[in-house]
């Protein structure tokens, strides 16, 4: 197969691929700031997760509205222009970002995983090989919204006593979350499921001090108005938290030393019929632009009560992404039944398949690995008509993800499409999907914010695993509090510590 055409950066610390940031080292940096535990810059730190933004989606709304908030948030801050996702999927991707680690820290490849060793939530645990769910199908609802989990759908550990393993167990290195609650705290986040929320939390169960419960409302309407209603939701929860309220507004709470949202409307309108880009250069189209705005607008009632409690200059914020999804060129989308992928693998002799995940990249998980070569041949001889533009496995895969020999996470075989090719349901409308390895999937915004930052890009190609690094230090901690560094070693983000 030849090799995946993605850009230079992200070839090198794109997706999973990610071995270590290229420095292009900018003509010169400020000075660096001090960060001791007596002498930080920041108090507070809001970190807002924007699904699906784009670098080139926040460098062109700002050039375009150069009053609005981003544009004000970039103004007092370093915009990282080269900046890359190591997972890219809503939660996947927002685990990496709050712990410093890739998946081969985090245990966490995809919002759609497999682990051989844990069972499925029967009590017997007589079987091992488990779906890991991390999109929400853990979620339950009440009648009024609010959401929690549901136990009886967790997957069962047969190591440790046949015990129900909730999603923050699941994570294997500690979040930013967990060490500024131990150290600092208060903590408060409000995802876009009980489950992205939980694992948040961390493997302790203890980083998220205050949320409260309704990351999923009732939508009295679907696709992007609903999406953006309960962004709203979730907008009104951050605007209590700075007023020094607990989420719902009703109780005192002391204003978070870290805390942040999820938005959601962004993406649901990049993969909304009649709406997405109107070219493969990123314009977006009416809808979309509309579901910029509305974030824009969020972010200006942030900024605007922030300057009202006077903690605005004490406030840090970030904003980023988990993910960004393809294609923006919609006259490229292709869609291919995740099905024939599958009938292609088990077309060897003795080959199963125990999980398949699709999207714009696909992830196998074999029953038996030995037939891993014999599956790679099937697929690459039916490659064309499969859209694979690219297949990893064996040493090839090990390089940048554990070996599946040695960690039951991670998937036998990965997939890289053509650019645009989805696998999945055929019958779906979507215009894009996410976890792939193309630039348009990995090349997300980030944007650090803080008084005591001047307004600058910095195109140094970075992981979005070096944010929480920063935040830490900002915070006045040490970045070797989070337990992944200490295998990844991951800097914080350049050019201001």
């Amino acid at each position: 197969m030849r090799k995946l055409a993605r850009t230079s950066c992200a070839a090198a610390c794109g997706a999973w691929l990610w071995v270590g940031a290229l420095a292009q080292i900018p003509d010169q940096y400020p000075k660096p700031l001090i960060h001791t535990a007596t002498d930080h810059p920041a108090a507070h730190v809001l970190l807002l997760s924007v699904d699906g933004l784009h670098a080139v989606d926040l460098a062109n709304w700002v050039a375009g509205h150069p009053k609005s908030a981003l544009a004000e948030l970039t103004k007092r801050g370093v915009t990282y222009t080269n900046a890359h996702t190591p997972a890219a999927y809503p939660v996947a991707g927002l685990v990496s970002l709050v712990t410093g680690g890739t998946p081969i820290s985090t245990g966490i490849v995809g919002d759609d995983g497999y682990d051989r060793e844990l069972g499925p939530p029967e009590p017997s645990c007589e079987q091992h090989g488990v779906t890991l769910r991390l999109d929400g199908t853990l979620d339950t609802i009440d009648a009024n919204g609010a959401t929690g989990l549901d136990s009886l759908k967790y997957p069962r550990d047969a190591e440790h006593g046949c015990t129900p393993v909730p999603p923050h167990a699941l994570v294997r290195v500690n979040t930013m979350f967990e060490v500024v609650h131990t150290k600092i705290g208060p903590t408060a986040w409000i995802g876009e499921s009980a489950t992205a929320t939980d694992m948040l939390r961390g493997p302790s169960g203890l980083g998220i001090d205050d949320s409260c419960g309704v990351e999923h409302v009732k939508r009295a309407e679907p696709g992007v108005k609903g999406a953006q209603d309960a962004d709203e939701v979730r907008v009104t929860s951050v605007l209590h938290w700075i007023d020094a309220k607990d989420c719902s507004g009703g109780l005192d709470f002391q204003v978070p030393a870290l805390f942040g949202m999820s938005f959601a409307s962004v993406a649901v309108a990049q993969a909304t019929q009649g709406m997405g880009y109107v070219d493969a250069a990123g314009t977006p189209s009416a809808g979309l632009a509309k579901s910029l705005a509305y974030v824009d607008e969020a972010i200006g009632k942030m900024i605007a009560l922030l300057k009202k409690k006077e903690l605005y200059d004490s406030t840090w914020i970030v904003v980023t992404a988990p993910y960004g999804q393809s294609p923006m060129d919609q006259r490229r989308v292709q869609r291919i039944a995740l099905d024939q992928v599958l009938a292609a693998a088990e077309s060897v002799k003795g080959a199963r398949v125990a999980h398949l995940s699709g999207g714009d990249s696909a992830m196998i998980w074999l029953s038996d690995a030995a037939k891993t070569n014999a599956v790679v041949k099937a697929l690459g001889d039916q490659a064309a008509a499969l859209g694979i533009q690219d297949i990893y496995s064996g040493a090839r895969l090990a390089l940048t993800l554990d070996s599946p020999a040695k960690d039951s996470r991670m998937p036998d075989i990965l997939l890289q499409p053509a650019l645009g090719v989805l696998w999945g349901n055929t019958y779906s409308s979507a215009l894009a999907g996410y976890g792939g390895l193309s630039d348009e999937d990995t090349h997300v915004a980030l944007l650090v914010s803080g008084a005591q930052l001047t307004g600058r890009a910095d195109p140094t190609c970075v992981p979005t695993t070096q944010v929480a690094p920063l935040l830490l230090r900002a915070l006045g901690m040490e970045k070797f509090d989070l337990d992944a560094l200490h295998r990844e070693h991951t800097p914080a983000l350049p050019g201001i510590f």
